[in-house]
């Protein structure tokens, strides 16, 4: 494209002069390239369905989500524990104990109270959303077509079309009937019959040969299914809410903190101590919150069913509490990386009998763990989307061309995980679900269609635990999702720029049956 920036004449011999000057039209490949990787299709994914679930809410929350996210430090009690607490409080960081403690005086003063209607809200929204992605995947398919289905159903693994006209279905069943048939009744022509003797330059090999069915069809799944399967809420099972009474925080567990709107962004780098283990271990403090809802006591069996990379197993062990605590991961590199930490974090952890005895690492799906004897405690904290990595890096990416299948079966993987974390668990023991998500289908749906299944195959029953009360006290820590943002079953928090934690759901549940 060329723009006319000046026009010359010359008086001599009577002519002009147009200086011409090329301008940018299209944008480089290379910015193309980059706007269109994983983390920009997740942005996107996430501003669609996360602006249509939040609403307002979800604008700072996405700015947070783009910045750094921030730390707290769990001071490692096997090193120098009270010179490490005093080196980090110097520096302007404060005990979340003391914290909490302080803050839960003001609340058990004075406890805001919540309107149901802007707490059932996000449902609707939800539905809102499901229903968008339902118009759009339609036009998808039947781009302009007249007899457009109003939604778009599984059956047999195939997609069929269900119209409001029942004479309309029972045609598109007659004529995949037919075909059936037909291709059953067929004689095969045994003249096109390919001999090993022709060799590769048989014409044969290059004779049309008419395709019956398109292979990739049945795994296609719409995304709206991968929400609605998870966004129901029929309630034919024992659904049982109860505020949670039996939590308190560890006497032994230390973890250093930031106050919110803090100018300290980050802690200085873990060091080693005189025993020659790291001071402190650096995590995002919203990870700390599903070791504190487990509410360990001492002499418990626990176990840590999707471990890896092993921090909250580490912030477990700080507890002083666990007699056992059973770490499982069913990648083998990942539960590699849980020695590592416990080489590094645990006194004579390699050396030592006690840690063997103590401390158990196996390497199996989660979803077919057994065990014989119950565990007090499961800590079962699911892979998901990840959010805050989804929309800032590219490598290992869930939103990747060639994990579109993992993703949209996220759901489903952390449902049966819930369930067999729920079998592991024995009557009177309790699970906390994590995420590290904001979607509502991997959070309170999972939860949701977690209990309903168990209840179906193995008639067990579970109360989900309201840590509304005793989460209050980290409110001048952290930013926990109230209103339409607040989920049903758990605690959500959320990132905010004035302390960016999270995003983490957690939700406590306590086999009854």
């Amino acid at each position: 494209m060329f723009s006319v920036q000046n026009i010359f004449k010359n008086a001599r011999i009577n002519t002009y002069s147009v200086l011409q000057v090329r301008l940018k039209s299209k944008t480089h490949w290379s910015k193309l390239k980059k706007k269109s990787g994983p983390k920009y299709k997740a942005l996107h994914h996430f501003d669609e369905f996360y602006g249509s679930v939040f609403g307002s809410k979800w604008e700072p929350m996405r700015e947070a989500l783009l910045r750094k996210s921030k730390y707290v430090a769990v001071i490692n009690n096997y090193g120098d524990s009270e010179e490490t607490m005093e080196y980090l409080s110097h520096r302007g960081a404060h005990c979340l104990k003391n914290l909490m403690s302080v803050q839960k005086t003001f609340h058990d003063q004075y406890t805001p109270q919540e309107s149901t209607e802007a707490v059932n809200s996000q449902n609707n929204n939800l539905d809102n959303y499901l229903a968008k992605l339902q118009s759009e995947e339609i036009a998808k398919v039947y781009p302009q077509g007249e007899n457009v289905p109003d939604k778009l159903e599984l059956s047999d693994n195939r997609i069929l079309r269900t119209d409001k006209k029942e004479e309309e279905k029972e045609e598109v069943s007659k004529s995949a009937y037919t075909l059936n048939k037909a291709l059953e009744e067929a004689q095969i022509d045994h003249s096109r019959i390919i001999q090993p003797s022709m060799g590769l330059s048989s014409e044969a090999l290059y004779q049309y040969v008419p395709a019956t069915k398109i292979k990739g069809l049945d795994d296609w799944v719409p995304e709206s299914m991968h929400y609605s399967l998870y966004a129901n809420r029929d309630t034919d099972f024992p659904l049982i809410i109860e505020p949670e009474t039996e939590f308190e925080y560890p006497k032994h567990l230390k973890v250093m903190t930031f106050e919110k709107n803090s100018e300290y962004e980050k802690f200085p780098e873990p060091k080693r101590c005189k025993t020659g283990v790291f001071n402190y271990y650096p995590m995002d403090g919203a990870s700390v919150l599903g070791v504190l809802a487990l509410c360990l006591r001492g002499g418990e069996r626990a176990l840590d069913l999707c471990a890896a990379p092993g921090g909250k197993a580490l912030t477990a062990l700080q507890t002083l509490l666990p007699d056992v605590l059973l770490c499982n991961d069913a990648s083998v590199s990942r539960s590699n990386r849980i020695t590592r930490i416990f080489r590094d974090y645990l006194l004579d952890y390699e050396n030592g009998n006690k840690w063997q005895e103590r401390v158990l690492i196996s390497r199996v799906d989660g979803r077919f763990l057994t065990d014989d004897f119950g565990f007090d405690k499961v800590l079962v904290d699911v892979p998901c989307t990840t959010d805050r990595h989804s929309v800032t890096e590219d490598e290992n990416n869930i939103f990747r061309p060639d994990r579109v299948k993992e993703r949209l079966n996220i759901p489903e993987v952390q449902t049966q995980l819930l369930v067999n974390a729920l079998r592991l668990s024995r009557v009177g023991g309790a699970v906390v679900y994590c995420t590290c998500a904001l979607s509502p289908a991997q959070n309170d749906g999972v939860v949701h269609a977690a209990l309903q299944r168990a209840f179906r195959e193995h008639a067990l029953v579970a109360a989900v635990r309201d840590l509304t009360k005793p989460f209050s006290a980290l409110s001048s820590t952290l930013c926990l999702a109230t209103g339409a943002a607040r989920p049903k079953y758990g605690q959500l928090v959320v990132p905010d720029i004035a302390a960016n934690f999270g995003p983490a759901y957690i939700s406590r549940l306590v086999r009854l049956k």
